[in-house]
């Protein structure tokens, strides 16, 4: 049995999605469309063989600089040198490992030299019947030449 009804965090869910909405910045969101049809190339699969469902506009917000040591531990991140880039997502659409975001180019700051960010890891965040708040971890895109 939940600890929540659904009601309530079907409500807390619209209110998440309703601040990003209100707070993120509009970004390009693509997510993959055919990784389990990828999954037997594994190593051998070119990145350039992935579709991506392209969502234009689409709410983020990014943390550029995630400086709060304790609050990353507890999310598992454990950084030395440079602090990570964490995104909050709206629950709709369902955002997989290898999505990618694509940033308009104001927003970014001086240290990046792409406005292209991947999505490498996912967050929970207060969890434990159901996620309330989607939450990422990015990096800068690299694809091969």
């Amino acid at each position: 049995m939940p600890i929540l009804p659904d009601r309530t965090l079907d409500g807390l869910k619209k209110f998440s999605d309703l601040a990003i909405k209100m707070y993120g910045i509009s970004c390009d969101l693509y997510i993959p469309s055919n990784l389990t049809a990828m999954e037997g190339e594994d190593m051998y699969g070119e990145p350039s063989q992935l579709t991506y469902v392209t969502y234009y506009e689409q709410p983020i917000w990014i943390e550029w600089s995630a400086k709060d040591i304790v609050r990353l531990r507890k999310l598992g991140l454990f950084t030395e040198t440079e602090a990570p880039i964490t995104a909050y997502l709206s629950n709709a659409p369902t955002v997989t490992i290898q999505s990618y975001i694509q940033v308009p180019i104001k927003y970014i700051p001086g240290t990046y030299d792409t406005d292209e960010f991947e999505v490498v890891d996912a967050l929970a965040v207060g969890t434990y019947n159901s996620e309330v708040i989607r939450r990422f971890k990015l990096a800068p895109r690299r694809v091969k030449e």
